[in-house]
């Protein structure tokens, strides 16, 4: 899966990604979009769900700012989009300019993390389950009732505008057939979601392995193999998601998850305890190694 041999990864790096969403607008959730930088805060301090699990298993953590409102996180890496973005349903998400300037903040960011060992994905942004679900039927074909998951705290009628909102953001994009991973960033997208596909294409062509957390996290590794194929063997499915769409956007990259725990938390939460157990399992492969060499 790299060119470093198993012995060699003792550690990693969670890369939390923080954006807000328009979407959000169109009570898509059951949390204000204030919770987006309430959490990246968090993160940055060490104490958010993310930054806690990434601690437990050893991980270092990078936050990013990839479009929270309110100005820059203090303490958080500036990607932020510099143009106005639409709500997917009467506008793009993204301008092509900002979709670049994101992949690019990505890749460098992934291409640093890969020195640590493995690379982990985690997001925090109201209103982007809405989004990824969104990509993962432009991506996969499904319609809005296999890919519209409740998310965090949603209830019966934020399910059915998620699924309204799926579909009407579908109908304007039309056929997405011959547009390319970048393009369907700018009408569907979001600022993490963007970034994050930057982090796997930068770590994968660093030679790190890349660990998925929930959906929000694996549309983004889904995206980033449409761009280059050969990503995929770099891949680890950390976890498998309560959201509807996951396990299809899983099946669609070849990948079994190391958990099926069929969390909601996000954050990274999921793959940085899936990394705890890979990490724990070199550990052992190198110890074997070491005793039989010594026999």
């Amino acid at each position: 899966m790299r060119a470093l041999g198993a012995g060699e990864v003792r550690g990693g790096v969670l890369v939390l990604a923080a954006a807000d969403h328009p979407v959000a607008g169109l009570g898509v959730s059951a949390f204000p979009s204030s919770v987006t930088r309430d959490v990246a805060l968090a993160a940055v301090a060490g104490e958010s769900a993310g930054a806690l699990a990434a601690r437990g298993a050893g991980l270092g953590v990078v936050v990013v700012d990839a479009g929270v409102a309110g100005g820059p996180v203090p303490g958080a890496l500036d990607a932020r989009p510099a143009a106005a973005r639409g709500d997917l349903v009467s506008g793009d998400a993204l301008a092509a300019a900002d979709v670049d300037r994101l992949l690019e903040a990505g890749v460098a960011v992934g291409r640093d993390a890969a020195a640590s060992g493995l690379v982990v994905l985690g997001e925090v942004g109201i209103g982007n389950t809405t989004v990824a679900a969104a990509l993962a039927a432009a991506l996969l074909g499904l319609g809005p009732h296999d890919a519209v998951g409740l998310g965090v705290g949603a209830d019966a009628g934020t399910l059915e505008r998620k699924r309204a909102v799926v579909a009407r953001a579908l109908e304007r994009v039309g056929d997405v057939s011959s547009r390319s991973a970048r393009q369907l960033l700018g009408a569907l997208g979001g600022g993490e979601v963007a970034l994050l596909t930057g982090v796997v294409l930068g770590a994968a062509r660093a030679g790190a392995p890349v660990v998925l957390d929930g959906l929000a996290a694996s549309v983004p590794a889904l995206l980033a193999v449409r761009e280059e194929p050969a990503v995929q063997a770099h891949l680890v499915a950390g976890q498998r998601s309560r959201e509807v769409a996951h396990a299809a956007v899983l099946r669609e990259l070849g990948l079994e998850p190391v958990l099926a725990l069929r969390l909601r938390a996000g954050e990274g939460v999921g793959g940085s305890l899936a990394a705890s157990l890979v990490l724990q399992a070199l550990r052992v492969r190198q110890a074997l190694a070491v005793t039989r060499e010594s026999r």
